[in-house]
């Protein structure tokens, strides 16, 4: 964005980006059932962006209970590692997986939150990690949790997957890819 500076002597002035700043790159709105959600051709962003994030908000999960775990591929591979954290029915519970699982809304007309960092998703040179954010209030059971996966990998991040583990994710689910600028 571009403004006159002519009564200080200047033509023009560019407002500088931000640093650090997250970009809206994509966003699916579900108009059915999905057993799963992937973002590709994610190499054009690597010039730009250090890190990304996913904004989702998923649908009821076609599963009979509270809860269902999706996973995360990365290039249409499983995450090697992950660690769970989780508040569920009045306790703490936290255990690790093979495949980058993570827990979201179950039946109903509840939605779940979840926020999903890739951290230095285009790094050649180091494994890349995932942090999970999420919960939902309306079940029966609400819950919260959080998780770390690990990809031991340095590929550069080329597509991102996010599963439903079985059951689908339905109609108005919505999930958003942001970028997040590498520093200058």
């Amino acid at each position: 964005m571009a403004f006159s500076l002519a009564l200080l002597g200047a033509s023009t002035y560019e407002v500088p980006v931000a640093l650090g700043s997250y970009d809206l790159l994509a966003t699916e709105i579900l108009t059915g059932t999905s057993s799963s959600i992937t973002f590709a051709s994610l190499g054009t962003y690597a010039a730009d962006y250090q890190h990304l994030q996913v904004r989702a908000t998923l649908g009821r999960s076609t599963s009979g209970g509270d809860m269902a775990s999706g996973k995360i591929k990365l290039n249409g591979s499983d995450m090697t590692k992950s660690h769970l954290l989780r508040g569920y029915n009045g306790s703490v519970n936290s255990y690790d997986n093979t495949v980058g699982k993570f827990t979201y809304a179950g039946t109903g007309s509840t939605h779940s939150g979840l926020v999903i960092d890739v951290l230095d998703a285009f790094s050649s040179d180091k494994n890349t990690t995932i942090r999970f954010l999420g919960g939902v209030a309306g079940n029966s059971e609400p819950f919260v949790m959080l998780n770390s996966a690990f990809w031991d990998n340095t590929s550069s991040i080329t597509s991102l997957e996010i599963n439903g583990g079985g059951p689908s994710f339905t109609e108005n689910s919505r999930l958003s890819l942001y970028g997040i600028r590498k520093a200058a």
